[in-house]
């Protein structure tokens, strides 16, 4: 009986219903002439471009309308070349922690880091300076984004936005409106589809250029998002669509999608349980969210610093019960699964570039590389998959019966799984993966058992496993860390119910 593998991660409150962990794997749908409906593929490796001078937070990535690439680690400001150099064009203090946003309209860059304060740099002289404004209008911002030839921004703590004067780092006491649908605080702003969109922390509005001469914008009164943000940095965009982490009158912990006018929810009842978890054992609302896209699946990847954790929603996958999976990165010294170190990315050098959140390492987001070298170390990217609870079994004679609660002896399970293609050890064995199982649903496993990927060329390498023993309720685990492309369909499975 083939098991396939349908879709991410889904860990339900009560693992009576799933206990289906996914981690470091994305799902991606095949055509229907295809062996298996889905195959699972391992997410890019980190392999590493540059690293500061200095070890320190990256804080924000960004390329600029003309291509370049600009870093902000620790407090400096670096612009990356295509040679992957960083040259630090200046300094922002005083020296804060939070993420930065950055925003150019085409002759000068703005950053900006929730202070009141901001900075700018000259794209084509590099030139670096702080934002001096004679008005006293510019109070700074948490997040900017450019619309028509204007720089917009929130201004941290009230309901207000601002705009700069048409392409310039200027401001006019005119420039300046507030969210005024609900009386709640402006976390942040986005532009989309020529689209501002104001996320409140409870409720949001929906604005656009009418070309007004005492202020540009208005707002759409016909539209209207009764949802907010409970993480101002969970915001990010992406083609048609943008993503946050949500709070509103009701409740929080519900991830949001935004298509123009319609909103909708994409997490599911799995993540939502963990992200409750994770706010009752911290906070969420430091939360940290960006998009990028690679073999035409573009990525919501959702980080959870309080909570270690770090998940992404593949917009390929479509479906809110099968389009999330869980990223960790593997601490060599331990083993232990951590958040990944990607905090935000940008594309710029032909390269997708993520930048680490503790170190300020650039990294490639590689697919063809399985390691993720962090700190001078190349470490092995962890990836698991559980399978699904079993409700039928395949008997001797090919039948495939209905288990109806009944135990199964289970005489054969073998892996759909790509192999040879991962390297030797150091110890010159093949690369191995490992299958560990559950007799209680899913609570508790018993030790992993391994078996060999093939050596590099053996292609039709089939792990298997004979005689697992007998089982009501039984799970199956697989996992393996190869340095090399090891793509899961699912498995075959031979098991005979017994009479109780």
């Amino acid at each position: 009986m083939q098991i396939p593998l349908l879709g991410g991660s889904y860990v339900t409150r009560g693992i009576i219903a799933s206990a289906q962990r996914c981690v470091n794997l994305y799902p991606e749908v095949n055509r229907k002439d295809c062996i298996a409906p889905m195959t699972l593929y391992q997410r890019p490796g980190l392999r590493s471009l540059v690293s500061p001078p200095t070890p320190a937070p990256g804080r924000g990535l960004y390329r600029s309308s003309d291509g370049q690439g600009w870093a902000i680690i620790g407090s400096n400001v670096y612009n990356v070349s295509p040679s992957w150099t960083l040259t630090q064009e200046g300094s922002i203090s005083p020296y804060r922690t939070n993420i930065c946003s950055m925003i150019d309209n085409g002759t000068t860059l703005m950053i900006v880091d929730g202070s009141s304060n901001g900075w700018q740099v000259d794209l084509g002289s590099h030139s670096f300076s702080q934002i001096n404004d004679p008005t006293g209008l510019f109070v700074g911002a948490d997040k900017i984004d450019y619309i028509d030839t204007f720089i917009i921004g929130n201004q941290p703590g009230t309901n207000l936005f601002w705009s700069s004067l048409s392409n310039e780092i200027r401001w006019d006491p005119t420039y300046i409106a507030g969210k005024s649908g609900y009386p709640d605080p402006l976390q942040s702003v986005i532009v989309n589809r020529h689209i501002i969109y104001l996320i409140g922390q409870l409720k949001s509005e929906i604005w656009y250029n009418v070309g007004g001469t005492l202020f540009p914008f208005a707002e759409m009164t016909w539209a209207y998002v009764e949802h907010g943000t409970v993480a101002k940095y969970s915001l990010a965009a992406t083609d048609i669509n943008v993503f946050w982490l949500g709070q509103d009158l009701a409740g929080q912990g519900v991830v949001f999608r935004q298509q123009g006018y319609k909103t909708e929810r994409i997490s599911n009842h799995a993540l939502e349980t963990a992200i409750r978890k994770m706010a009752a054992g911290g906070t969420i609302s430091d939360a940290v969210g960006y998009c990028y896209q690679q073999d035409g699946h573009t990525f919501y990847v959702l980080n959870f610093p309080s909570g270690n954790q770090t998940w992404a929603w593949d917009e390929a996958a479509g479906d809110p019960t099968m389009g999330w999976h869980q990223r960790c990165w593997t601490n060599p010294t331990d083993g232990s699964l951590n958040r990944d170190r990607v905090l935000c990315h940008a594309f710029f050098n032909g390269t997708n570039v993520g930048l680490d959140w503790q170190n300020g390492t650039l990294y490639a987001l590689d697919l063809n590389h399985f390691t993720d070298d962090v700190a001078g170390v190349s470490g092995p990217i962890s990836c698991v998959r559980t399978f699904p609870h079993l409700g039928r079994a395949q008997i001797g004679n090919g039948n495939i019966v209905e288990i109806d609660g009944r135990r199964v002896s289970y005489d054969r399970l073998e892996l759909d799984v790509e192999c040879g293609l991962a390297p030797l050890d150091a110890s010159g064995n093949p690369a191995q993966i490992g299958v560990r199982m559950s007799d209680d649903r899913g609570r508790t496993f018993g030790p992993t058992v391994f078996q060999s990927l093939g050596a590099p060329g053996e292609y039709m390498t089939w792990p298997l496993y004979l005689r697992t023993g007998i089982s009501r309720g039984r799970v199956f685990e697989v996992s393996w860390s190869a340095a090399g492309q090891v793509s899961l369909n699912g498995a075959w499975l031979n098991g005979t119910p017994e009479q109780s």
